[in-house]
Formats: C-alpha cells, structure tokens, sequence
C-alpha cells in the first residue's frame, strides 16, 4: 500500500489535472487524501478480520461496517487521484476573488452509499424496528443530496438545498434522542449492562457534533468559497475519520454486547440437504 501511496502521489495531479478549474486541489491536498484513503483502506481489513471473530448468524453490523468502509475507500482513492469533479462558479469571491471552483461530486456520492449504514448501525444498535431505521436512513440522504445539489449551484438558490438538509439533520438528530434513546432502555442488554446506554449517549453526542459540522466545513468551502479546497479536504477528511473508523468501530465494538436475537438481526445460516430424508419404502 506504501509503494501504492508513493508512486500515486507524484503522478495524480499530473495524470489527472485540474483543468479549467481555478479554485482547485494542490499537492498537498492530494498527499492528504491519499493518507485517508489509507485510513479507510486499513479500516476495510480490520472490519473483514474481526468479522471472523464471530459466528456468521451475528455479522450484520460487521458486514455493514465493512461496505461502509469500502465505499469510503473508493471514495478517497478517486479524490487523491483528482477525479470525480466538475468545476462550478463561485457565488463570493473570498478565497482567490473567486471563479471556476472544483466541487468533487464523488465526494457526495461516498457519503450517499455510507452515511445511510452507519445510521442503521446507530439506528438498530438502539433495537429501532426497520420502518423508523430506513425512515432515519432516507434522512440522512436527503441531508446528502441536498449538499451535493447546493454544491453545484452557482447561485444564491444553492441556500435553499442547504436549508432543506439541515431540516433533515435536525429530524434526523431528533428521532435519534426522542426515539432511539428511550428504545435502548428498554433492550435486555442494557438492564444486564447499564453502561451500554451511557455508551450509546456519548456516541450519540458525538455523532451530534461530527455531523453538525459537515454543514459548516459545506458554508466554507462549496457554499461561501472562504476556504481552499485543500483545506476543505482536511476539513471532511478529519470528519470522515472521526465518523467511520471511529465512532462507527466503537458502534461495532459494543455491538457484541447485545443480543443479536432481541434485536431481530440473526442472519439465517442456511443448511445444505435440509429437506427430510424419504423414508425407505418411499417412492
């Protein structure tokens, strides 16, 4: 992966330039995505290795975690390598008197096909039914979707989408307390191991503030041009580590605590010649 790391580095921004694109990623920017690629990249092994560490009826949210993480490692693969962008004209002119800004749509695309896993993790992890998980799910990409739409308007219209997001994050965020909360205390696992509601709160909180910042790295960089896109990539980047091989590992983590049963996620295994063997006589 190093020899990988090394030889991409040198070669992305030359291979694939930032033509017609002013505002766009430099060096340094691209060493950084490759370094968080490699986040994400170590973080899709550990998931598949611990998978192995338990019976493969209770892997649900080890195979969630691990496309998570693959989708993430595609996604910072192609923004080291300067691909997946369009350029789009900046509304302000704060950051080099604006112009033809590089808005990397692979960037949402990432987002889109994860964040929606790592709410389910959150969502069934508090023993939430499937309708209000895939409700919270779709919240999520709403709150995605309106990023990736703002982002590629050149107008002001694009403060539309972002307040269309935020309501879906503040919805999000209050099925989250409202619901998932008083959900969690009433799973078997937590009576026997109180510890794990204290768990899930502080998760819960930090997945409060990680999220709650993406919206303001979105008003730096794609929204109000104030930042580089450098800068803008170190930004999401640290959010993106923060929210998948960390607060998602620790969702992981605690998972084995609960009962996999209780909460209606046993995997079926199925068995080979199943059926009941014909008796002797039998035609």
């Amino acid at each position: 992966m190093s020899a990988i790391h090394l030889v991409a580095r040198n070669d992305a921004l030359d291979t694939n330039p930032s033509t017609g694109a002013k505002i766009a990623l430099v060096t340094n920017g691209s060493d950084w995505y490759w370094t968080v690629f490699c986040v994400m990249a170590v973080t899709s092994l550990c998931y598949i290795g611990f998978t192995y560490k338990v019976e493969r009826r209770e892997r649900f949210f080890h195979y969630t975690s691990i496309a998570a993480a693959l989708f993430m490692s595609i996604t910072y693969f192609s923004l080291a390598s300067n691909l997946g962008w369009t350029g789009i004209e900046t509304e302000f002119g704060h950051y080099q008197n604006g112009g033809i800004r590089q808005v990397f749509y692979a960037r949402y695309i990432g987002w889109f096909l994860t964040a929606p896993l790592l709410v389910l993790n959150m969502a069934l992890f508090s023993g939430l039914n499937w309708v209000v998980s895939l409700f919270m799910a779709t919240l999520v990409e709403i709150y995605v979707i309106c990023g990736l739409i703002g982002a590629l308007v050149s107008t002001s219209y694009k403060w539309g989408y972002f307040t269309i997001g935020a309501v879906a994050w503040i919805l999000l965020f209050y099925n989250f307390t409202a619901v998932a909360v008083p959900s969690l205390g009433t799973l078997n696992a937590c009576t026997v191991e109180p510890k794990l509601r204290s768990v899930f709160l502080m998760i819960l909180g930090c997945v409060g503030l990680i999220y709650s910042l993406y919206p303001v790295a979105w008003g730096l960089a794609e929204g109000g041009n104030v930042i580089s896109p450098t800068s803008e990539g170190v930004f999401y980047g640290i959010l993106d580590i923060l929210a998948l091989p960390a607060l998602n590992s620790a969702v992981l983590f605690f998972s084995r605590k609960l009962d996999i049963d209780e909460l209606g996620l046993g995997i079926p295994e199925g068995t080979r010649n199943s059926a009941p063997a014909k008796s002797a006589g039998a035609a």
